[in-house]
């Protein structure tokens, strides 16, 4: 009877610690991401969040001319990217283009890249800005979002001396990132613009990008002033043009 009860000791005292090991194994692997949502992503430094083609004759960026309808802007340094109804509220650094032209990323999941060969927010003109979708071991990134965002949504663009230029969202569109007008897309406009453009569709684990890109617009309104009329999007060039 005595050895039974032994046995039976021993059996459970097995269990339990198998049981502890599983639970041990199961917590190493959240905390490290190997499951769980928080940690997966694909985009990485090599990941370009614009796009992966020169950027026609980029310049260090048009002469600032401030619009009529507007108060001056100013030349202080862009500090912060703000979509409330998105919960996108992000640190900005600027970046250009790199050696062969094409657009710099930003270097981790969480700043939005502008880019000083376009305009600067209070001017006229299109102030391009990017952000990562996913990044890798992070998951979700700073322009997760941005597929949500709807007409009428607002974006802020804060400047470092508390400056805070307001704009209503217009235009919302996916390219195929090999065909996307792009020097449509990040080119001069005649009004005060603001363009976003982060990765979309399927992520190829060879090339580390995404086949697809999505474009956000939105047109500079007052502080209070209503959403502007949309102005018809870039064109999407045809396969192989």
């Amino acid at each position: 009877m005595r050895g039974s009860s032994n046995r039976l000791s021993l059996a459970l005292m097995s269990v339990g610690t198998a049981l502890i090991i599983a639970a041990v194994t199961l917590m190493a692997l959240v905390l490290t991401g190997v499951i769980g949502n928080n940690s997966s992503g694909n985009s990485d430094l090599k990941t370009v969040t614009g796009f992966g083609v020169p950027i026609s004759s980029p310049t260090p960026g048009p002469t600032p001319t401030p619009s009529s309808q507007f108060p001056p802007g100013d030349s202080s340094p862009i500090e912060r990217l703000i979509i409330k109804s998105q919960k996108i509220d992000a640190p900005v650094v600027v970046k250009g283009v790199d050696p062969t032209g094409v657009m710099q990323s930003p270097d981790n999941a969480w700043d939005v890249a502008w880019y000083d060969f376009t305009s600067r927010p209070g001017f006229d003109g299109n102030a391009v800005f990017a952000g990562h979708v996913d990044y890798i071991k992070v998951g979700k990134a700073v322009f997760w979002n941005l597929k949500d965002v709807n007409k009428g949504d607002i974006i802020e663009i804060r400047l470092k001396d508390g400056s805070v230029y307001r704009y209503a969202v217009n235009f919302k569109q996916q390219f195929e990132a090999d065909t996307a007008p792009v020097n449509e897309i990040v080119g001069p406009t005649p009004k005060q613009t603001v363009t976003l453009i982060t990765c979309g569709g399927t992520f190829n684990y060879t090339t580390r990008q995404y086949d697809k890109r999505l474009v956000v617009r939105a047109e500079r309104i007052s502080q209070g002033g209503a959403a502007p009329t949309p102005t018809p999007p870039p064109a999407a060039k045809a396969p192989g043009a």
